[in-house]
């Protein structure tokens, strides 16, 4: 009896050991299933939140682009009535007259009435030289007269006031903006609306050999070069 107790023993402790061994298996497996399980979940909600995001982002990008819209439209339909208004009358161009050499078209604060240009050519070294009176009106008051040039060389700028006070204008400086080719003349104090001024200008430039101002071409005749 003895033996066959042992033996039973013996082998109820390896029975059991067994079950041990086969519970902890899918107790594991359960686990591991778990965790995967939640790394998905939080995978998609975070996937369905970007999308989420993006599309309130792109609904109001585009609201503001509405909003954007109808408030430039207001605001430039006033700025237009503002500029002609300006224009019309007597008052300055503050955007013009900052820096007027920076626009691409000629300031509208002169008006001019007449030109007078005299040019004497130099064909032995191709080049010429020049001199332009310019009679302007004033039409808001500005301290700059900006002119187009480009590749001359100025010699001599002199300002002339035709009022009941006629005489030479003191000029503060003058220089060239070849970014849109004009000469700018600064004078020391400002142009007045409603009347007449007057510049003479001299200057000396080459005659050029491409199709650019006053320009020099050449052709063959009976085997010579003219």
């Amino acid at each position: 009896m003895g033996i066959e107790d042992n033996n039973m023993r013996n082998g109820r402790g390896l029975s059991d050991q067994w079950a041990d061994s086969m519970v902890v298996r899918p107790r594991t497996t359960e686990r591991s299933i778990t965790v995967h399980k939640k790394l998905v979940l939080g995978f998609a909600i975070s996937i369905l939140t970007l999308i989420v995001v993006t599309a309130i982002a792109v609904l109001l990008s585009v609201r503001f682009e509405e909003c954007t819209g109808e408030s430039s439209s207001r605001g430039g339909n006033g700025s237009n009535a503002k500029f002609n208004g300006s224009r019309d009358g007597n008052g300055n161009h503050k955007d013009e007259e900052a820096q007027p050499w920076r626009h691409l078209r000629l300031p509208t604060s002169l008006r001019p009435r007449h030109y007078d240009l005299r040019l004497s050519v130099y064909m032995d070294n191709f080049t010429f030289s020049g001199e332009v009176n310019i009679e302007f009106e004033c039409v808001n008051s500005t301290k700059f007269i900006v002119l187009h040039t480009d590749r001359l060389e100025v010699e001599k700028v002199t300002v002339y006031s035709d009022n009941k006070k006629p005489g030479v204008m003191r000029i503060h400086r003058q220089f060239h903006y070849p970014g849109n080719q004009v000469y700018v003349i600064a004078l020391h104090r400002e142009l007045k609306p409603m009347r007449t001024y007057k510049v003479n200008m001299t200057f000396d430039a080459q005659i050029e050999s491409e199709l650019l101002g006053f320009f020099r071409s050449s052709y063959m005749l009976q085997g010579e070069r003219r």
